[in-house]
């Protein structure tokens, strides 16, 4: 019985053996998707041998897995089988269109980009320069005449004492910056002034201030073609209400930018020109604060110095002045030597329609 059992475990091996040599075979012809026959490089002989022993393990062979030569015999797909995708669920937007959520800066004709916008306004373009605090807390006291101006023309005949007295002629004017030529006058403004005061910067030889108050339109007609000849700056106190207003005796918006563009100071003599002394500090805030922030949308600057209204101020003002980041002040009292404790109280030098050439040398070399 065991030898019977042994004979046929031996035809089984032998027929397992005939079946795993033939498998190859068989994967390559499923595998080929080729319609014409695959070609098997064995004898007809071998062909038959194989099939029969394919035939009695599948009969007679019960051990075997099937699922292991379903599994190897498979076939597998096509390579134009597999479906492409196509990437049409998130389109990608057109080369041109640049991002909507990117602000792009505008190009001039002239080839310059202005820059977008920022928290900071552009009108305040000073704010690069340091505020003009004392070196190592020590500050200079310098002697600097400041010219005070108003009117710059002929007084009409019905004109009161006070027009008057204000109104210096072109031609006065005239022979008062060729002296300052002449005699190697350097005018500067207030800003310089401070930086001397606070810096120790250099004062050229012969240093002169030349304000205006108010801001009449003869300034602009008369004394600015003077000072361009001789290249001189001045700095012009304007009100900023009659210029609002369009009032004609007062410069306009467009005068006021042209002597900016061309160098000259422009800043704050208040909106309405009131008595500032005794003034609540809200109304004090608001002439102050509120002129100096027009002149700033005009001319492409904030300006930091203010002309008290008739000279007349009080502390209150001078708490708005440091508020508001003012850097000195100007009164109508004489004198010239100047300060950085004194700077919301400098003083200047009035010119009168009396003032004679001989009078003008003489308060310049006091």
């Amino acid at each position: 019985m065991q030898h019977h059992w042994m004979i046929r475990s031996s035809r089984h091996i032998r027929r397992l053996l005939l079946l795993l040599m033939a498998m190859p075979l068989l994967v390559a012809c499923v595998a080929t998707p080729s319609t014409e026959q695959a070609v098997i490089p064995q004898s007809d002989e071998s062909l038959i041998t194989i099939t029969e022993a394919l035939s009695q393990v599948a009969t007679s062979t019960p051990a075997i897995s099937t699922s292991t030569a379903t599994a190897t015999l498979t076939p597998l797909p096509a390579a134009t089988d597999t479906p492409t995708v196509a990437p049409t669920t998130t389109p990608l937007p057109p080369a041109t269109t640049p991002p909507t959520a990117t602000r792009l800066p505008v190009t001039t004709n002239a080839g310059n980009v202005t820059a977008t916008p920022t928290t900071v306004p552009i009108a305040d373009l000073l704010t690069v320069l340091p505020r003009p605090t004392p070196r190592n807390n020590i500050s200079d006291t310098v002697r600097v005449p400041i010219l005070m101006y108003h009117y710059l023309s002929t007084p009409p005949a019905d004109a009161d004492k006070y027009r008057l007295d204000l109104s210096v002629t072109p031609a006065n004017f005239a022979q008062q910056m060729q002296y300052l030529a002449d005699n190697g006058y350097t005018p500067l403004d207030l800003y310089d002034l401070a930086l001397v005061i606070t810096q120790k910067q250099d004062l050229p030889e012969k240093p002169v201030i030349i304000t205006f108050d108010d801001g009449y339109r003869d300034n602009y007609e008369n004394a600015f073609p003077i000072l361009q000849q001789h290249g001189f700056k001045a700095t012009f106190f304007v009100i900023t209400g009659p210029i609002d207003q369009g009032a004609e005796q007062y410069m306009t918006w467009e005068m006021v930018e042209q002597m900016s563009q061309a160098g000259m100071r422009i800043e704050s003599h208040t909106v309405t020109h009131p008595q500032l002394a005794g003034m609540e500090r809200d109304d004090q805030y608001f002439q102050i604060q509120s002129s100096q922030q027009t002149i700033a949308d005009h001319i492409g600057y904030t300006p930091r110095f203010l002309c008290y209204p008739g000279g007349f101020y009080d502390e209150t003002t001078i708490d708005v002045l440091r508020e508001l980041d003012m850097w000195g002040a100007v009164t109508t009292q004489g004198g010239q030597w100047h300060s950085f404790d004194g700077r919301y109280e400098w003083p200047r030098m009035r010119m009168r329609n009396a003032t004679t050439l001989r009078e003008f040398a003489g308060l310049l070399e006091q």
